[in-house]
This record gives structure tokens, C-alpha cells and sequence, in this order.
């Protein structure tokens, strides 16, 4: 199983584009695992290969 680490800022816009950053991966065969939340507007997105 591979990883994929993942940094996203999100901005003072909020999260909707992480969501859509979300479906993306997914699209190319990843799942989310884990979200970590560095600061208020930086995030590192965790995913993990489902082949």
C-alpha cells in the first residue's frame, strides 16, 4: 500500500476546495485517511492507494 501526503491551504475562503481536492484523489483510485491540521488555514491530507 502506498501514501500520499497532501499539503492544502485553504485560505480565509474556508474548505470547500478540499473537499473537492477530496473527490479528486478518490477519482484516481486513493482514499482519504487522515486530515492534520497544521494551522488555521494549512491541512495535510493523508490518502492511501486502494490498489
Amino acid at each position: 500500500m502506498s501514501y500520499r501526503v497532501v499539503e492544502y491551504d485553504s485560505g480565509p475562503g474556508g474548505l470547500p476546495g478540499m473537499e473537492a481536492l477530496i473527490n479528486e484523489w478518490a477519482a484516481n483510485g486513493y482514499r482519504l485517511d487522515q486530515v492534520v491540521r497544521r494551522s488555521t488555514y494549512q491541512w495535510l491530507l493523508i490518502f492511501s492507494s486502494l490498489s
